[in-house]
């Protein structure tokens, strides 16, 4: 990706952000449990058994209502734990929550050192992710570290099967037209907002989707 793209990510960052920190907690609060009750009434939630879901921080769709449902239906729940910048993002297995967690990297919630259970990037077959902005082909705007497209963008070398669901959360703010993307940029299967789900036109690995 040239220099232009860069410049217009780092401007819909920006002004994607404003507008999502416009939000007032209660107005967050409430399409966040719209959003909540979307993404457990799907199919690819229902069917999934190891569920990784991130820690919201700031003022990103609330999870905490995510976690606890699904812990209490009985689903494994894995968190994502920033390691280092060379290995970037590992994930551990949540069994009580919030009693397990605390301010990690950056402030952003993560399970604390002595409950750390890692999990196999393998053994998940659902993934929950956080996003600045998105647009319907279901390209993703990151915070620019990069840690979800090392893992799981289209040349990632590790072995997640294609047909794992990547779903975002996201407001209906966070949507844009278009977001510049590269061969090493995530893209995500679904959207959910609180007020639609989106079947993005493009898997998250190049592959054809069902019902996309």
């Amino acid at each position: 990706m040239g220099q232009a793209g860069k410049e217009e990510k780092a401007l819909l960052r920006k002004m994607v952000l404003e507008k999502r920190r416009a939000l007032s907690e209660h107005e967050r609060g409430v399409k966040s449990i719209a959003i909540q009750e979307r993404l457990i009434g799907l199919e690819e939630f229902n069917q999934g058994s190891v569920i990784h879901i991130f820690l919201s921080f700031k003022g990103e769709v609330m999870t905490d209502g995510i976690v606890r449902k699904t812990l209490t239906l009985g689903k494994r729940v894995v968190a994502p734990v920033v390691s280092s910048e060379r290995e970037g993002l590992i994930f551990s297995e949540l069994k009580k929550y919030p009693d397990e967690v605390e301010p990690g990297t950056l402030g952003i919630p993560e399970p604390k050192k002595e409950y750390i259970r890692r999990v196999e990037i393998g053994l998940i077959d659902l993934f929950v992710l956080p996003g600045v902005a998105f647009d319907v082909e279901g390209n993703r705007l990151g915070y620019g570290r990069g840690y979800y497209d090392r893992i799981l963008g289209r040349t990632s070398p590790v072995q997640v099967v294609a047909e794992v669901p990547l779903i975002a959360l996201a407001f209906e703010l966070q949507l844009v037209d278009r977001i510049p993307s590269s061969v090493h940029d995530v893209r995500v299967h679904k959207i959910v907002t609180e007020d639609r789900v989106i079947e993005c036109r493009k898997s998250g690995r190049e592959k054809s989707w069902p019902g996309s």
